[in-house]
């Protein structure tokens, strides 16, 4: 008797960290939910997240050894809008923007292309 595949939504939340010179995206694995549409509602209640964020859902099969992640990825701005593609240039410059509100904890540094 065949199995039932059992599909979950994966939530997964990314945002710029580091100093602005040299920034990198940290990525969490924030939620797993039912369907995409539990999975959207997560993301709009606790949308409150900096500009430099993003989200990104896709469904991914329980305990399928067939690489099926990446053919269905959807991608939404910090405020939980939906997207046709991740905004890693607009959080890039979002970051930059944040890190120069906060000299004390984003110092320019002497090598950087900035100085």
């Amino acid at each position: 008797m065949a199995k039932r595949k059992r599909v979950v939504w994966v939530v997964t939340h990314y945002e710029y960290v580091g100093h602005p010179d040299l920034p990198w995206v940290d990525a969490l694995q924030f939620h797993v939910s039912s369907s995409l549409a539990k999975a959207e509602k997560i993301i709009r209640a606790g949308c409150g997240y900096a500009p430099h964020s993003w989200w990104q859902i896709h469904p991914h099969t329980v305990d399928d050894t067939e690489d099926d992640e990446g053919r269905e990825v959807y991608y939404y701005n910090h405020r939980g809008m939906r997207l046709k593609a991740a905004p890693v240039a607009r959080a890039k410059a979002a970051f930059v923007k944040f890190a120069a509100r906060d000299p004390e904890h984003y110092p320019v540094l002497g090598w950087s292309k900035q100085s």
